[in-house]
């Protein structure tokens, strides 16, 4: 491995729906987040991930510390944000941690709406987005096919998507009822 694997974000769970709108990386943005990442030395590979409920970034690097704080000034500047106006509402995630959470996330598993079943599609087409712009690399790659295929593994093998919910459908639902 060509460094550690650290994961920065927040979700549904840690910050407020006005923060993350402006934590959000619709596909430009995340391509100049991650161009941004990439031109800090301890910054090897790297991969977002932003949806409706979460911002998170991926980093491969040498020295967690550094990329940390390089990830933490990129997220607030493209938010318009100070970096102290993030705390309690960022988690920082290293090695196998960062590696659950992400499985955890492909699978459905750390969703607003447990199953939901729009997450692994968002988590596929970032990681695709990151492989067009050339910021992957042999760490990140290994990790998104393995999440995606347990993702979908999750999905056919147990009752996790059962009902295909998504944030949507429940809100349409209770908007019915």
């Amino acid at each position: 491995m060509t460094g550690e694997l650290l994961t920065l974000g927040a979700n549904h769970k840690t910050a407020p729906l006005p923060l993350r709108e402006r934590l959000a990386l619709p596909d430009g943005r995340a391509a100049r987040v991650l161009s941004e990442l990439l031109e800090h030395e301890a910054v090897h590979e790297a991969v977002a991930i932003s949806t409706c409920n979460r911002t998170e970034l991926y980093l491969i690097t040498a020295d967690p510390v550094e990329a940390e704080n390089a990830a933490l000034g990129v997220l607030s500047r493209q938010a318009g944000l100070r970096p102290t106006e993030l705390m309690g509402a960022i988690y920082s995630l290293r090695g196998s941690a960062a590696v659950e959470h992400l499985f955890a996330v492909t699978s459905g598993l750390d969703s607003m709406i447990v199953g939901e079943a729009e997450v692994q599609g968002q988590v596929k087409r970032s990681y695709e987005m990151a492989l067009v712009e050339g910021v992957t690399g042999p760490v990140t790659n290994r990790l998104f096919r393995d999440a995606l295929a347990t993702g979908k593994r999750v999905r056919t093998e147990t009752d996790v998507s059962r009902s295909s919910v998504s944030v949507s459908s429940v809100a349409v639902k209770l908007a019915a009822d």
